[in-house]
């Protein structure tokens, strides 16, 4: 899948902004959840969400608390996402991918297919860290 900056935008031509068309909001069921509030096409970026790096040495004590579940893997870091982007519930039929621009510092979230306003949006987790895909299997 392409998204913005895999069509050759980089972060010198790229103004971060929040994101258009979607909102962070109650999701049954799973607690909060981020929503469409318009259309996405298949391939729309719908979100460039900033990271913070967690070097390697300063992993221990992050594991031990609530942020380990929603950091994301980073080369031989881990990264906090920024934006809604560690809100976005899992799903195993994602609306969302996202890909990891390391060099950027940030991860861009795309429309896997078309998207209506209201529907609310999913990616997989477990996609990056497969060897623990069976720890997931008992969510939607």
């Amino acid at each position: 899948m392409k998204g913005l900056l895999s069509e050759g935008a980089d972060l010198a031509t790229t103004t971060l902004s929040p994101p258009d068309g979607i909102v962070v909001k109650h999701s049954p069921g799973k607690g909060r959840g981020v929503f469409a509030t318009r259309p996405f096409k298949k391939g729309d970026t719908v979100e460039l969400a900033p990271v913070i790096i967690v070097p390697e040495d300063e992993h221990p004590p992050l594991v031990e608390t609530v942020l380990n579940s929603y950091v994301f893997g980073w080369g031989d870091a881990i990264a906090v996402c920024l934006g809604f982007g560690s809100i976005y519930n899992h799903s195993w039929d994602p609306s969302l991918e996202y890909l990891k621009h390391l060099e950027l510092s940030l991860i861009e979230f795309v429309a896997l297919r078309d998207i209506e306003a209201g529907e609310e949006l999913f990616v997989n987790y477990a996609s990056s860290y497969p060897e623990t895909a069976h720890l997931w299997a008992d969510l939607e």
